[in-house]
């Protein structure tokens, strides 16, 4: 499984990053006030004439987490990297944070790493002067379809995934500053199991994307991994998917150029 969900992890960030690579950057904000006990801003050393805070969001369910993917399995090539930050959820006494991005240790949950480490690893390369601050929440088993039942993305759930995603983001945000450039996901396979999930899974796609930029500006951009085709109705999410993509000229879709273990493709969705 190792070896497996290792290959998933390449594949899946390729996808994103190739993705990423065609996105618009001139989005990043100011970063915030120096550290202090109250902001739980790190110290930020100016880097050369450019000091810029990029919030980029990894969220969806497990396939962002990824099982598996924990310190033993870091590539070789790994650095640590002090301008890449993720945020920590803390817990009493300890307040959340940002913290230097270490994967298997603080990269939740349970000590996983997920394509958040070849993305900010390839994003550093492109702009050395630009610092990246991550968010990550990929709860398991969370679909974007409304179920009361079970744990879900949808904006109609109080206090389930988007809740969540969005306390953080704000917390994040009033910590240190910045702004919301790209949100990573990878999920919808939950969406697949029941069809009728599945029939709106382009509709609940577009209400989040729609409310992400109602939160965070209408410059946040999505790159949407399509989820594999192990769910019974994964066919029916992958469509639904693409329809969003070409529904409006805003959405392009791309896929990764390479052989994949497991039935792959990207949607992006850049700024209209």
């Amino acid at each position: 499984m190792s070896s497996g969900w290792n290959r998933l992890v390449v594949l899946t960030a390729l996808c994103l990053i190739t993705l990423a690579c065609t996105t618009p950057h001139a989005l990043a904000a100011p970063s915030g006030p120096a550290s202090d006990s109250t902001s739980r801003c790190p110290p930020l050393a100016p880097l050369g004439h450019i000091r810029t805070a990029r919030i980029w969001i990894v969220a969806g369910q497990s396939q962002a987490t990824t099982f598996g993917m924990n310190p033993s399995t870091l590539p070789a090539t790994w650095r640590p990297d002090p301008e890449v930050r993720i945020w920590v959820r803390g817990s009493e006494p300890i307040p959340s944070r940002w913290e230097i991005y270490r994967p298997g240790v603080n990269s939740a949950p349970k000590g996983q790493w997920g394509p958040e480490l070849e993305l900010s690893a390839r994003l550093r390369r492109e702009a050395p002067a630009t610092r990246l601050f991550i968010i990550k929440h990929a709860p398991g088993q969370t679909g974007a379809a409304f179920d009361p039942s079970e744990n879900d993305w949808s904006p109609e759930s109080t206090g389930e995934a988007w809740d969540r995603l969005r306390g953080m983001v704000w917390a994040a945000v009033r910590a240190c500053g910045g702004q919301v450039e790209t949100i990573f996901w990878m999920g919808n396979h939950s969406d697949g199991i029941r069809k009728e999930k599945a029939d709106r899974a382009g509709a609940n796609m577009k209400a989040l994307i729609d409310l992400s930029r109602s939160e965070w500006g209408p410059q946040v951009n999505w790159v949407i991994g399509l989820p594999d085709d192990t769910a019974p109705y994964a066919p029916i999410v992958q469509r639904e998917l693409r329809a969003l993509a070409a529904s409006e000229p805003s959405v392009r879709s791309s896929r990764p150029p390479t052989t994949k273990p497991r039935k792959m493709d990207c949607i992006t969705v850049p700024v209209p």
